[in-house]
């Protein structure tokens, strides 16, 4: 009798009938489950626990801003019929904010509206003051700076692109910085974030979420640097170039190739900072990155600011060199020289960043300016963002790192303001 033998099974209707039973399997389950939660559960529990209104609803017709002062600043946009606004804040006239809804439509506004100013009348929206009659756009807008380069202020030596002080006597130092003015007179912070340019996500961060008054300093290795020193600009923030400079220990890390050093001669450092200088345009200044050495070495150091200072050009101490003799050379050279105050990421937590803007505020209020640097980690992104939406409040305003390395003779405007970043540099707080 011939041996008989079963065919293989088919792949395809196993898989099928697997299939099958698993989702018959976990469709029962997702049932049972659904009806206990219908059957026992409390309908309470999937609703907001809290909202946050931005105006009393108690009457409707007459809404009013739920803040400690109360004021009827957001009432304007609505359909209803308020008063002008009379006496010192206000000008008489309701603001358009753009508003077309019914006055029962009670808008309910996110938690970064912040409580009234009992001086001005307004209220802080994201930590900025909006008055009767401003809207939050006004307050926040950005001006950029123009697109770089200024042809008066850059000349072609030997196939790079360099800059110049032009025939008129503009300098880039000028050109290229942000304007500014201290209406008031107040005291004044400057910020420069530097190390950018080499980590993509970092960069954008600080220029798009960082205000334009803050100086931002770049990596002369940075890829597409011209690229990201035009899109800073763009955003309204001043830039430097960072200069790397001998230092005494290095670590780890590798000397770059342009570094300055104090064993050459003014020609090779000279060269190198030409090479540096040509990779961009747009800055108005030079950052040290290190640079122990060199600056106490005064022969090696003196040829290098007298060239920086004859193009023109600022040099920001980012707090790190010796500063008895850079105040020395800087005068020497009658270089426009300013340098930081403190490093304000040095430790890298939040308590320490906070605890050096606080010690920046107590030296603006002491001495009229005070500047801070830092890297672009971040830590320090936040908590400068977090940072400057407090000044205001405390009576000090945030300066571009410019306003307090030029000259030292006023420009005072009409209503006795002081004007910097212009040829004149004027004393930042001339009454502080």
């Amino acid at each position: 009798m011939a041996n008989r033998r079963d065919a293989d099974p088919s792949p395809f209707r196993a898989g099928v009938v697997h299939t099958g039973l698993s989702l018959l399997v976990f469709g029962g389950i997702a049932g049972v489950l659904g009806a206990g939660i219908v059957l026992m559960g409390d309908p309470s529990d999937a609703g907001p626990k809290q909202t946050l209104a931005l105006f009393d609803s108690q009457d409707v017709a007459n809404p009013s801003l739920k803040t400690r002062l109360q004021t009827d600043i957001m009432t304007a946009g609505l359909a209803i019929e308020t008063p002008d606004y009379v006496g010192d804040a206000g000008s008489g006239d309701l603001p358009d904010l753009g508003v077309d809804a019914p006055a029962e439509a009670v808008a309910v506004a996110s938690a970064a509206v912040g409580e009234g100013d009992a001086d001005t009348g307004g209220v802080r929206i994201n930590g900025k003051l909006v008055k009767p009659g401003e809207s939050y756009g006004e307050v926040t807008r950005m001006v950029s700076l123009p697109r770089a380069p200024v042809t008066e202020v850059m000349e072609r030596i030997n196939g790079m692109t360099l800059p110049r002080i032009s025939p008129e006597g503009r300098a880039p130092a000028d050109v290229y910085a942000r304007p500014f003015i201290n209406q008031g007179n107040r005291p004044v912070v400057a910020l420069v974030i530097g190390g950018l340019g080499i980590n993509a996500t970092h960069t954008k961060s600080a220029i798009d979420e960082l205000p334009p008054e803050v100086t931002l300093a770049f990596s002369p290795d940075a890829g597409g640097l011209q690229m990201w020193i035009d899109r800073a600009r763009a955003a309204g923030h001043e830039v430097l170039i960072e200069a790397p400079l001998e230092a005494y220990d290095y670590g780890r890390m590798k000397m770059h190739p342009l570094t300055l050093l104090a064993s050459d001669d003014s020609a090779r450092n000279l060269s190198r900072l030409d090479r540096i200088l040509s990779r961009s345009t747009g800055y108005f200044g030079l950052m040290n990155d290190l640079g122990a050495k060199i600056v106490d070495d005064e022969a090696a150091m003196q040829p290098v600011l007298q060239a920086v200072a004859d193009r023109g050009l600022a040099f920001i101490d980012d707090g790190s060199l010796d500063g008895a003799h850079m105040d020395k050379l800087s005068t020497a050279t009658h270089l426009r020289y300013v340098r930081a105050d403190s490093a304000i990421d040095a430790k890298l937590s939040a308590e320490d960043i906070a605890s050096s803007f606080m010690d920046l505020e107590s030296q603006a209020l002491e001495h009229g300016a005070a500047m801070g640097a830092g890297e672009a980690w971040p830590i320090t992104i936040e908590s400068t963002k977090t940072w400057v939406a407090g000044l205001e409040q405390k009576g000090i305003v945030l300066a571009p790192v410019s306003a307090l390395a030029a000259k030292a003779t006023a420009e005072i405007l009409e209503d006795g303001s002081v004007r910097t970043g212009s040829l004149d540099q004027a004393p930042v707080n001339p009454q502080g």
